[in-house]
């Protein structure tokens, strides 16, 4: 173990160990995992203490060397488990992200930065909290609302939806969620307001306010030289939680570094456009240099009302992002769960045996 500060990120004890590069099994092979935000069903409720759940879900993707078409294979789960939460709520992970070869996930309720680390020989996984960070400028107790997270000059940025919290008059409650907190290689913390760079996008999707975008799927592309957003949704209307369900969107956004620029929307050209399903994370498919993406469509169907009638469901996607070209149409996992974090790894990697 070289002993840098890095090595123990976040408190660990030892470097991490999952990198992107892992997931390459050949040149048109590759393999991910995907993380589930189940809401207020991320309960366990069977455990005699407040214990909260997501489901891991590993996968493969593979290439057609002559079309460039996709096909998706699911594996078996696994169950992550933690007693961390805010007011009874708890392990509502909204995105999967390696950064110092640590694979992260972000719970969008209590505000935890956790580290997903492999136990008896990678045929099991864990989390434990790294960070726990509150939302805004920080002076508040309430976890940040987290729904991205990219890595860009070797910092990792970590964003949430970029809408303001609004009363139900329609006034606005807080701008908490157009911050992003940025977390650099020794484990420093510093914010941004990133409401310019939101109102940005918002303006040339036509959502500025009293309109608005919802963002769970933003990446920076070191290859493009571009910020990358995928919105859950877009509306040139003031915010109705009921009507918001169907605001699901397929455009695409590609920004410059500095967000001086008009943006490129892009279609993303799939058969059929439901307005159920919106974009909740995605990840670029190695070797392709960011031409390439796999993306998760999730859905919340009735989910204003009782808890009993709320239907989740999820979709996974690949398209050719300067072109919106559909590279494998939606795929639906089969059982109804909501994912909404997504990387490409090799979640079977073994611990290292550290003496």
């Amino acid at each position: 173990m070289s002993g840098s500060n890095y090595d123990y990120w976040g408190g660990a004890a030892h470097p991490g160990y999952f990198s992107v590069e892992s997931s390459v099994v050949d040149a048109n092979t590759f393999k991910f995992a995907a993380v589930t935000d189940l809401d207020e069903l991320t309960r366990v409720k069977e455990s005699k203490k407040p214990m909260f759940k997501s489901i891991l879900l590993p996968g493969t993707i593979q290439r057609d060397p002559q079309t460039d078409l996709y096909t998706i294979q699911f594996d078996e789960t696994r169950t992550l488990l933690s007693k961390h939460n805010e007011g009874g709520r708890g392990m509502e992970l909204s995105e999967l992200t390696i950064y110092q070869n640590r694979l992260l996930s972000f719970d969008d309720r209590t505000g935890d930065v956790f580290e997903l680390l492999n136990t008896k020989q990678g045929t099991e996984t864990y989390v434990v909290p790294r960070f726990v960070i509150t939302e805004g400028q920080g002076d508040t107790d309430k976890g940040m609302k987290w729904e991205w997270a990219t890595v860009k000059d070797n910092e990792l940025y970590m964003g949430s939806m970029g809408k303001e919290y609004t009363n139900p008059d329609g006034s606005i409650a807080n701008t908490n969620n157009l911050w992003v907190s940025i977390l650099n290689k020794y484990g420093e913390l510093r914010r941004l307001d990133w409401a310019p760079m939101f109102n940005h996008v918002r303006a040339a999707l036509g959502a500025s306010s009293p309109g608005y975008i919802i963002n769970e799927a933003v990446l920076w592309s070191d290859h493009l030289q571009k910020w990358v957003f995928l919105p859950r949704r877009i509306s040139s209307t003031a915010y109705d939680d009921v009507v918001d369900e169907k605001r699901g969107s397929n455009k695409l956004v590609l920004v410059d570094e500095h967000f001086a620029q008009t943006p490129q929307v892009i279609d993303i050209a799939m058969a059929q456009v439901d307005p159920l399903h919106g974009f909740s994370s995605f990840a670029f498919i190695p070797g392709t240099k960011d031409r390439h993406a796999m993306a998760i469509r999730s859905v919340e169907e009735d989910c204003t009302g009782p808890l009993e009638k709320c239907k989740q469901r999820s979709y996974f996607l690949i398209f050719e992002v300067l072109t919106g070209r559909v590279l494998c149409e939606e795929v639906q996992y089969p059982l109804d769960l909501k994912f909404e974090g997504l990387e490409f790894v090799d979640i079977h990697t073994p611990e290292p045996q550290y003496t």
